[in-house]
């Protein structure tokens, strides 16, 4: 019998990325690149793509345009990513990110994304209501488009919700706050988006680590709370862990928080312990950070990584 994913993404403003390297980038001047790439991105997309590398499959819908969706068909095609979005008129947007190599510094330029009519919309949430199912997990993840309101958001929470699934969410502003009021199951700030959650600034350690020990406390199950070079803390109804961030030389920060939910999520569907879990979420941000295209490398060097992973329980580090 064939097996139906268990996990579906939802990128409701996909995007086309293109990365441009440059050797120094310089304001108000031409620049010449050295060289650039091209690939269908979104981070619920980012997310399905890298679950396919790993062997577990997933679902991916949203909304794209359909003037220019090749590009996904292709990568969905290879990664082993099932297609259910919903096609609107027009182009999925393009975001640009353009990389000065000799400072290590990103400029991000991201294009408006598609508007969905009101009947796209119902179309989307029709195609929702099929495919939610008890215990399933759907990823919301990524920034809201023209035209969808927070209310839409809500909406969608609670359709999930009621069907039994479970919900992870990467997000930030008001979806943020709409997710850990309606009942996420797994939330994945960084500690800017933590503290515009809850409203106040978070001025060390042992503040960001009680602030996200209390949101898991009280009302979401899975906490991954992400601190860029210093790692990222996994707390879950298991354990609280701390997972130092290895030594990596960084190409892109694109795309490495999508790969640490996505690998997180690997090792839920794979029954990892809560410290494997850790380890490979970070094995997989750590990948993502060497690697512009987001591709994971063989399963033998993925073992090999996941070794070098230092993860301790927060209750042994100074709070």
């Amino acid at each position: 019998m064939e097996k139906h994913p268990d996990i579906v993404t939802i990128t409701l403003n996909p995007a086309i990325d293109q990365t441009v390297f440059l050797d120094h980038f310089r304001k108000d001047s031409v620049n010449r690149a050295t060289r650039s790439t091209r690939q269908a991105g979104g981070k619920g997309i980012n997310v399905s793509s890298l679950l396919g590398q790993y062997g577990v499959p997933s679902i991916a819908t949203g909304f794209l345009g359909r003037a220019n969706q090749s590009i996904f068909k292709e990568h969905f095609k290879a990664t082993g990513v099932s297609d259910e979005f919903i096609r609107v008129s027009g182009e999925t947007r393009t975001g640009i990110k353009i990389i000065d190599e000799s400072s290590r510094e990103t400029t991000d330029i991201n294009f408006p994304g598609l508007e969905p009519s009101f009947a796209e919309m119902r179309r989307f949430e029709s195609k929702l209501r099929k495919l939610v199912r008890k215990d399933r997990w759907f990823v919301i993840a990524g920034s809201l488009p023209a035209g969808i309101s927070v209310g839409f958001f809500e909406e969608m929470m609670a359709l999930l919700k009621q069907g039994g699934a479970k919900v992870a969410v990467d997000t930030s502003g008001e979806a943020l706050r709409v997710a850990i009021d309606g009942g996420a199951d797994l939330i994945k700030p960084n500690e800017h988006e933590l503290a515009e959650y809850l409203g106040h600034g978070l001025k060390d350690f042992t503040a960001k680590a009680s602030a996200a020990l209390k949101i898991q406390k009280e009302k979401v199950p899975h906490v991954i709370l992400s601190l860029g070079g210093e790692g990222a803390l996994f707390i879950s109804p298991e354990k609280a862990l701390m997972a130092a961030a290895p030594p990596v030389k960084v190409v892109s920060t694109v795309g490495a928080g999508d790969s640490l939910m996505a690998g997180y999520l690997a090792g839920l569907m794979t029954g990892c312990s809560p410290g494997d879990r850790a380890r490979l979420a970070t094995v997989f941000a750590w990948s993502s950070l060497e690697n512009v295209t987001r591709k994971l490398p063989p399963a033998a060097e993925i073992q090999k990584r996941i070794h070098k992973i230092k993860v301790q329980p927060l209750s042994k580090m100074p709070l």
